[in-house]
């Protein structure tokens, strides 16, 4: 389950992101600015730790040419 944790958290950043603007309170300036700067910083969080674990794992491109 951990190895999919920060796509899921990207996941749920994007929609923290999209939620002002898909249900209608994007006119409510403090809590769109709060879910889309919360969401923003979630999302450049879990895609670091993402392509982190990715690489750590040998997923890589550059990983896959040492182990030749």
């Amino acid at each position: 389950m951990m190895k999919y944790m920060p796509w899921l958290l990207a996941v749920i950043a994007s929609w923290l992101i999209a939620a002002p603007f898909l249900l209608g309170y994007a006119e409510t300036e403090p809590a769109m600015h709060n879910d889309v700067g919360v969401g923003a910083a979630m999302l450049l969080g879990a895609l670091a730790w993402g392509v982190s674990e990715w690489r750590s794992h040998g997923l890589s491109t550059g990983m896959q040419a040492q182990r030749r």
